[in-house]
């Protein structure tokens, strides 16, 4: 079996980045090799070849292309990668390059690769603040309010967002799980079954079409936009393709107000979107 393990760097020359931005920028400049090293230590022990993408002429060609689009270039370039090596190879697994491999158990062992493995948490109202969660159940107030507040990349938004589209399709009694895609697997054969990038434009319409409906409300409508998870799931759903729910200790990510603890010693790829990279360098 062909087996592939993939990642993309691509530095973020953006002038004037925020806080937040220019630690995520300083932190991967920091730690790119480590972040790579584990990587490969981790693909040897999938019998597979490792590979790391960055800005060179074929993605300046592919950035080209698409220019004009309003998602994130890199985000769409991950899929398509995807979907391009599931035609020269068996298995494909793709890693963010903030993901940290801990074990030695390899995934294309450990999981059916005839669906496509995802990570999708299920963002529903419940992921809600306890505050919003008790003032909307007791009226003090209303649905658009709370929506109002929150931002488009909120996993709630995304969820509505995803439903929104499906309801275009006439797909009206579906699920809030929305795909994870900083680690996404499959073989040859569940990977062609996807058809994002060649779908792009037909999928563009539909998100168009969702925002314009209003279907969920004023407020939340106003935060879609064209984003690779809601896409990816959007698809997934639309087509009924089979797909396998990683569970945590597979994908198990840290936020920024997520703290390091010696529990992460467990899990078997460590999300870290944080990018607190040395405290878990400290304790792996």
């Amino acid at each position: 079996m062909k087996n592939i393990i993939y990642s993309i760097y691509i530095e973020n020359t953006e002038p004037n980045l925020s806080e937040k931005h220019q630690f995520t920028k300083t932190q991967l400049e920091k730690h790119y090799q480590k972040l790579v090293d584990v990587k490969k230590e981790y693909a040897k022990h999938c019998n597979a070849e490792y590979r790391i993408y960055g800005n060179d002429t074929y993605y300046q060609k592919f950035k080209k292309k698409f220019d004009g689009f309003e998602f994130d270039i890199i985000n769409l370039y991950k899929i398509y990668l995807w979907e391009e090596l599931g035609k020269e190879y068996d298995n494909v697994l793709y890693l963010d390059l903030d993901v940290i491999p801990n074990t030695t158990e390899s995934f294309f062992e450990k999981f059916n690769m005839n669906k496509i493995c995802v990570h999708a948490p299920n963002a529903t109202m419940d992921i809600w603040s306890q505050k919003d969660r008790k003032n909307y159940k007791k009226g003090k107030v209303d649905f658009e309010t709370i929506v109002s507040h929150k931002d488009k990349y909120d996993m709630y938004v995304k969820a509505i967002c995803k439903k929104a589209m499906l309801a275009i399709d006439n797909k009206f009694d579906t699920n809030y799980y929305i795909a994870n895609t900083a680690i996404l697997g499959g073989n040859s054969n569940a990977i062609k079954k996807l058809r994002y990038t060649e779908r792009l434009n037909e999928i563009i319409d539909v998100l168009s079409k969702a925002k314009e409906e209003k279907l969920f409300g004023e407020e939340i409508s106003k935060f879609f936009f064209a984003n690779n998870e809601i896409f990816v799931h959007y698809l997934l759903d639309k087509d009924n393709i089979d797909w396998y729910n990683l569970p945590k200790e597979w994908h198990t990510y840290l936020m920024n107000k997520d703290k390091i603890t010696s529990d992460l010693k467990s899990a078997k790829m460590i999300h870290l979107i944080n990018k607190k990279f040395e405290e878990l360098w400290e304790i792996l």
